[in-house]
């Protein structure tokens, strides 16, 4: 347990690293509106990679936890509001999430994260960036807090084995090679050492 930790900790120091270096590769840090579509898109394909590493990593750490079920509090009834009066719900920017498993009841490690949206016009020149802030901001919030993430990922491991679902499997990494070679081999060995514990904690009857 003493040395998968510290490989997780070096693997997100590595991943921490490599989004540095995607923000500062397009000068992120100043939030720009708009920039080239080219650019846009290596850094989404930069990005896809980190998160993918990222996901693996917070599984390896899930695994290793063991979450106790919480018995479910019941909330107290909400109190009547006094007649003519009305919630008022004021709509704000929606922010996003770097989502640890698929939408689908089915896990897949391989490539979990959910094709971003494409613009069906091929113009050129400038596009948005809110997308690909959102996203640097969602990854940069959970790896200032990895433990909540895992805990949140052991507790639907523990579901999907509760309810007797086979075990994820994690796909090789074949974009391996456009990785520094430190990021690189790392994320070319998660694969591995992930399903050898996927498969220990399915078959582990504890």
């Amino acid at each position: 347990m003493c040395k998968d930790s510290s490989f997780i900790a070096m693997g997100l120091g590595l991943v921490e690293h490599a989004l540095l270096d995607v923000i500062a590769r397009d000068n992120l840090h100043l939030r720009p509106v708009h920039m080239p579509r080219t650019r846009r898109a290596r850094a989404n394909g930069r990005l896809k990679l980190i998160e993918q590493i990222v996901r693996r990593l917070i599984a390896m750490m899930a695994l290793g936890l063991h979450v106790v079920f919480a018995p479910p509090k019941q909330r107290a009834p909400s109190p009547d509001l006094p007649d003519g009066v009305e919630i008022v719900v004021f709509p704000g920017a929606v922010e996003y999430h770097l989502t640890l498993r698929p939408a689908s009841q089915q896990l897949n490690l391989s490539d979990p994260f959910p094709e971003i949206a494409r613009n069906g016009c091929a113009r050129a020149g400038l596009v948005s960036t809110a997308r690909l802030l959102a996203r640097v901001r969602a990854l940069h919030r959970l790896l200032k807090s990895p433990e909540t993430a895992a805990k949140r990922l052991a507790r639907s491991f523990q579901r999907l084995k509760a309810k007797g679902r086979p075990s994820p499997v994690a796909g090789p990494a074949p974009n391996a090679f456009r990785l520094n070679a430190e990021l690189g081999a790392l994320s070319t060995a998660l694969p591995g050492l992930l399903n050898a514990r996927l498969v220990s904690a399915w078959t582990d009857s504890g």
